[in-house]
């Protein structure tokens, strides 16, 4: 049976840009945690998919663990690299603390803007480490000033470099005034070098200030001179990070194995454990069945089992594993649990804790652990797993919208099935991932974060589920309208032997406003039509809305009256208004002067300043029209509308652009009139 209390654990996400170096730091704290011999900077514990080998990025969370002196920590990996940020978003709500790791050479980039925002939202306490301090480009004041500038957080120094030329020797804690020397991937400690006592005196100097001004006791003795005992000033930090006053930052290299004892400590020291996590943003919910009754579980063995899924993957041979957050009491191989999301009792086959692919059995998952739970077939990613006793329901993760689409090609009826069977599983997987079928171009859709995103899944795809498929740019769906007013008439004469068919109606179509949809208005008077037949004559315009005259589009933005008509007491049916309807808004069509028109996208980019210019350059290109611009400390955040015509490559072109620093999302903002010089250029009946 699992033993470690609550209080003995530290649930923390290591969130990085991509090439800043975290998962070689992650091998780095798991071999000071003696949980592996030796690191492995390409292919570590948390490559665990094949395609983050060959890609050499990570493309989903992984989960991993080790104890530091009676402590357990359990580590959650998440992606840096831009196409698999919003990932990261999904793991936040079962981490209770956060080591964000920047690039001393790099930087805050638009990625680690983006992942700060996420943080922020969540209001997860956060520590720093300025990781590649090895490095002769690596520089410790601008990245802290970077950290100030563009992340609106003051950054305070805890640990400082201790360097000779582009190498790194070792560390010096400011707190604690020790330095540590670093030779061979080992710590030993050490004197303070001379030359630095200088620099040491005045940061020491800085960070006790800070942290004197947080706490009204601690300000009162420092003012008074007297000497802060260092007991006291962890407390204080502590507080501090709980509160977000400040940053604290450590500095080091994971590849050097430089500062890695100095992390550890200060996660252990600095970041929440469940328990006080409870205090700081207590888990709350809803009762499934009773939407309006709030729920607060909190972390103790003995209260009803609760948890939250972060993650499910699927293998075609195991079956699913879901990887969970227990927030509260205990969870067995083999117990029953209520699914609050689809409102089902499934019963799991084996728990275990989680050390990147390797699965290490265990008898309970209890409240504050991280571990998974097996052949849970109809639990997906996000929902809320709870004691059926006791239901509970924890708010969902609200992702961004996946702004890529193509479409997907197989080679035949039999493949496509296959297909849409193998992807099926993975949006289960990833729930950034989307697949539909588009009713009005027929098409596949495969929707997600970027190109990058959409190929590593169709990867995926093939090794795990044997599917064959490739991308084709998807036919927009451009929309018709008229231009001008037409009265038409819409009439159907039958006469076969006995019943015959008779509608007769009279429509006025006019043109809407942009973006205004349909409208149908009833103006019959005197009785000529009567009422039960009005509906039938609207869905008759609506079925003939469905295809257009110009290039068979829907089409929209158009109003018709209904104002005169007449009908036969025998031969009239709901049918033949019906046909009336659609003969009398077909004839408007070919009278109202048609035109097309296409689909405009909204896009939110962001982009270094020194880039600016040529991601302007390429929207003007594109037939669109830029916004606003707003800065936001080194980066650019561009409001803009383009056609989606012309949007169907731009997250590749934004990625060349910009050398992958580049992020936007994307959505349908509105329908406007396709200039008449490409009307020619749109396939009929595309």
């Amino acid at each position: 049976m699992n033993k470690t209390s609550p209080d003995k654990i530290r649930n923390i996400a290591v969130i990085a840009q991509g090439s800043a170096g975290k998962t070689t730091l992650i091998e780095s704290l798991l071999f000071q945690g003696h949980e592996i011999s030796f690191r492995n900077r390409d292919a570590g514990v948390m490559r665990v998919e094949p395609e983050e080998l060959s890609h050499k990025i990570a493309i989903t969370p992984h989960v991993g663990h080790f104890s530091w002196k009676g402590i357990t920590i359990n580590i959650v990996d998440t992606p840096g690299y831009f196409n698999f940020l919003e990932s990261t978003r999904g793991v936040l709500p079962g981490v209770d603390g956060v080591v964000l790791v920047i690039s001393g050479v790099d930087g805050i980039k638009p990625e680690t803007e983006r992942l700060w925002s996420m943080i922020e939202e969540a209001n997860i306490p956060v520590i720093g480490f300025i990781n590649q301090m090895d490095s002769e480009y690596a520089d410790l004041m601008s990245t802290l000033s970077s950290i100030k500038e563009q992340l609106k957080i003051t950054p305070e120094v805890l640990t400082i470099p201790i360097r000779a030329g582009s190498k790194i020797q070792g560390i010096v804690d400011l707190l604690r005034l020790k330095a540590w020397s670093t030779r061979d991937g080992k710590s030993a400690q050490t004197e303070i070098p001379e030359a630095m006592q200088g620099d040491v005196k005045l940061l020491r100097t800085e960070l006790v200030d800070k942290i004197a001004e947080s706490n009204d006791l601690l300000l009162e003795q420092y003012l008074n001179g007297q000497e802060l005992a260092e007991a006291d000033l962890e407390r204080a930090l502590k507080e501090c990070v709980f509160k977000k006053s400040f940053m604290p930052v450590l500095c080091g290299s994971a590849l050097a194995n430089s500062g890695i004892d100095a992390l550890i400590e200060a996660i252990v020291q600095y970041l929440p454990s469940p328990i006080e996590r409870d205090a700081l943003r207590p888990f709350k919910g809803s009762d499934p069945e009773e939407t309006n009754q709030d729920r607060v579980r909190v972390c103790e063995p003995t209260a009803p089992f609760s948890a939250i899924v972060l993650k499910t993957t699927i293998d075609p041979f195991s079956g699913k594993l879901s990887v969970v957050r227990v927030v509260s009491g205990q969870i067995k191989s083999g117990q029953q649990i209520y699914n609050s999301n689809q409102r089902t009792k499934q019963r799991g086959a084996h728990v275990y804790l989680l050390q990147g692919k390797e699965l290490q059995t265990a008898e309970i998952l209890s409240c504050g652990e991280i571990g998974a739970i097996s052949k849970l077939d109809e639990t997906h990613t996000g929902d809320t797993l709870s004691a059926a006793e006791a239901p509970i329901m924890y708010p969902p993760v609200k992702y961004a919208e996946a702004p890529v689409l193509y479409a997907i090609e197989t080679a035949d009826v039999k493949s496509e099935e296959k297909v849409a069977a193998g992807l099926a599983k993975l949006v289960d997987e990833d729930p950034t991932l989307h697949v539909y079928r588009n009713p009005e171009t027929h098409q596949m859709i495969l929707s997600g974060m970027g190109k990058t995103h959409i190929d590593i899944a169709l990867e995926r795809l093939t090794r795990k589920f044997g599917g064959q498929a490739k991308l084709a740019a998807p036919r927009v769906p451009y929309r018709e309208t008229i231009r001008n007013s037409v009265k038409v008439q819409g009439k159907l004469k039958k006469q076969t032997g006995g019943h015959g068919q008779f509608a007769n109606c009279y429509l006025e179509v006019a043109p809407l406003p942009r973006n205004s949809g349909f409208e149908f208005v009833d103006a019959i008077k005197g009785g000529v039509i009567p009422k039960q037949y009005i509906p039938s004559i609207k869905k008759g315009v609506q079925e003939a809305m469905l295809k257009g005259e110009l290039a068979g589009y829907p089409v929209t933005d158009v109003k018709v009256t209904v104002y005169d008509g007449s009908f036969h007491d025998v031969d009239s049916s709901d049918y033949a208004f019906q046909v009336a309807g659609s003969i009398g808004f077909k004839a408007a069509l070919e009278n109202g002067n048609g035109l097309l028109l296409e689909p405009i996208m909204a896009l939110d980019i962001t982009v270094p300043d020194d880039l600016t210019g040529e991601v302007l350059k390429d929207i003007t290109g594109r037939r669109g029209r830029v916004l606003g611009m707003t800065p936001n400390g080194k980066s650019s955040e561009i409001e803009a509308e383009i056609p989606m015509a012309e949007t169907l490559d731009y997250g590749n072109v934004l990625s060349s652009i910009t050398s992958g620093q580049g992020i936007y999302t994307m959505s349908v903002a509105h329908y406007r009139e396709l200039p008449s010089h490409l009307e020619s250029k749109v396939a009929v009946g595309q």
